[in-house]
């Protein structure tokens, strides 16, 4: 079952066009729509990354929290 998280339907979502993309590229002859469809797809793909990026910080906050408390961040007056 697929969470209901919106972060996660959007990057299901991201992921299903990647992989359309990628297809399209396999079999794509034109180099001006070849050149398209790898823009596209870098785009796609730099938004997951950066989606995996933000999940792997907020993972590492949580553990720097939990681990050493608010004196992680120290007050800078």
């Amino acid at each position: 079952m697929r969470s209901n998280n919106p972060e996660s339907v959007k990057l299901y979502n991201l992921k299903v066009i990647s992989t359309t993309l990628s297809k399209q590229l396999k079999y794509e002859k034109n180099e001006q729509k070849r050149a398209e469809l790898e823009s596209k797809l870098w785009e796609v793909e730099s938004e997951i990354d950066m989606i995996y990026t933000a999940r792997e910080g907020e993972a590492h906050i949580k553990w720097l929290l939990s681990e050493f408390g608010e004196d992680v961040f120290p007050d800078r007056d």
